[in-house]
């Protein structure tokens, strides 16, 4: 069951949508969102999540770094990357690591996100 996700990516209106989004769909989550990896990263250390939902592409960091770094730090939850495209060679560099569960592609849609919170609609 997933009461806690954890959102890294640099746009900040997605972030409003999806935190108004998904609390109308589980009032009850505990969301966490950052635009800033390093920072996300210096979280993750501390705390623990169900999900984390990661951009592909962000200014600081692409998202592939961002899972090096998580799995040089022995960090283990699952994660689902986020992308405004389908690109085939990131589905293909999500092969490379078992922390990715899945892609999800902007805006998120509230059909997806039930899915993901196995809420029936």
């Amino acid at each position: 069951m997933i009461n806690r996700i954890v959102f890294v990516d640099d746009d900040t209106i997605q972030h409003m949508i999806n935190k108004k989004n998904l609390l109308r769909l589980k009032p009850e989550l505990e969301l966490f969102f950052f635009e800033n990896p390093y920072n996300a990263l210096d979280w993750l250390e501390a705390n623990s999540t169900d999900l984390l939902i990661l951009d592909v592409n962000m200014p600081e960091m692409r998202g592939w770094d961002f899972l090096d770094l998580l799995n040089s730090k022995g960090i283990k939850i699952e994660v689902k990357m986020l992308t405004s495209s389908m690109d085939p060679e990131d589905i293909q560099a999500s092969m490379d690591y078992d922390l990715v569960s899945g892609f999800l592609i902007k805006p998120l849609k509230n059909e997806i996100m039930s899915e993901i919170l196995e809420i029936e609609n």
